[in-house]
């Protein structure tokens, strides 16, 4: 059975595909950017960061096949780690248009590996990225993993998935390669040149909320603080303060005790 698509057309998918999935992640995590938690609201802005990131790195790699494998795998696998860990333990009912953006995109991607990949390709890449999840179940960090990585993993548990991720990246080949390359190049180039300005918004955002934080942190903890500094100094002025009083007090009550009594 042929793939039904040469690969200048399974690139202008893959980027038809990212540009859409940036789009519906940012309008999912803006939801929970507004979240009054601001653990929530970081993570969120960091977890946009990453996917949009992650996807235009994938999508303007140099082998259109080996793009649509990585894609494959990097939605699946944030998707999984998204409805068993951030949204159990830190974004729970906010982040169910986040998971719906992720459902939405695994299907959109899928219909695409339909028409680029052999059925046994399909079910192969699905098995290798079960074994993984299945390898890996803490891993809560799964953004910059590829096809490539579980092929590079070590140890003996590992060795068959190994051999499945190398099979599949060594056998994955569209129904035609005489694409021009450099029109595949300009291709990609022109897809960041119309994508990046919207990730460098993003990365600005992320850069100036950690160095609010990072002040507010300065600002108010640890003992050399200015906001401790300035309260301990508060505190001395009052201790002063109270003595005086005292002892204006004192000095009072003793003249007022000799006064009536002289």
């Amino acid at each position: 059975m042929k793939a039904a698509l040469s690969e200048y057309e399974l690139q202008e998918e893959l980027e038809r595909f990212t540009a859409r999935f940036a789009d519906r992640i940012t309008q999912a995590t803006a939801a929970l950017d507004s979240s009054e938690h601001a653990r929530i609201r970081d993570e969120a802005l960091r977890k946009n960061l990453l996917y949009v990131s992650s996807a235009m790195e994938i999508a303007t790699g140099l082998s259109s096949e080996t793009n649509l494998l990585d894609m494959v795998v990097f939605v699946r696998l944030c998707r999984v780690v998204l409805d068993k860990h951030w949204i159990p333990t830190l974004y729970g009912r906010h982040g169910a248009e986040l998971a719906d953006a992720f459902a939405n995109a695994e299907e959109q991607i899928l219909a695409i590996a339909t028409q680029a990949l052999q059925p046994e390709q399909r079910a192969e890449l699905a098995r290798v990225i079960d074994t993984w999840l299945a390898d890996n179940p803490d891993q809560t960090r799964v953004e910059g993993v590829r096809l490539a990585d579980f092929a590079a993993a070590a140890g003996a548990a590992a060795s068959e998935r190994r051999g499945q991720a190398t099979g599949l990246l060594s056998s994955v080949r569209t129904a035609t390669r005489t694409a021009n390359q450099a029109a595949l190049l300009s291709e990609r180039g022109l897809f960041l040149f119309h994508r990046m300005p919207s990730l460098w918004r993003l990365q600005a955002r992320l850069g100036a909320r950690e160095m609010l934080s990072d002040a507010l942190v300065q600002l108010y903890e640890g003992p050399q603080s200015p906001i401790a500094k300035l309260t301990e100094r508060a505190r001395h002025v009052a201790r002063r303060g109270l003595l005086y009083v005292g002892l204006v007090a004192g000095v009072g009550a003793l003249l007022w005790l000799s006064l009536r009594h002289g």
